[in-house]
């Protein structure tokens, strides 16, 4: 079991006490809900970078199509050589 730290201010003395069952139930349940808020920030955080990788991948597609040539012997469509 967890303990916390008990100090009597008028004597100066230092005792650790364990917690009761309900005071273990509660810092439990706080060390629970840390890791899942914990979790769920890093999976958001993952899920941005993922739509920023894409979006940046995108762009690049699109650039690269934008810059591309047309070939020489390959009139522009609806015209005839």
């Amino acid at each position: 079991m967890t303990h916390r730290t008990v100090v009597n201010c008028e004597t100066g003395v230092v005792t650790q006490v364990e917690y009761t069952a309900e005071e273990q139930a509660v810092h439990d349940a706080a060390v629970v809900a840390q890791a899942l808020a914990e979790a769920q920030a890093l999976a958001e955080a993952a899920a941005v970078a993922e739509a920023q990788a894409q979006a940046e991948a995108l762009a690049l597609a699109e650039a690269q199509v934008a810059q591309t040539p047309e070939p020489a012997d390959n009139p522009p469509q609806g015209e005839t050589p």
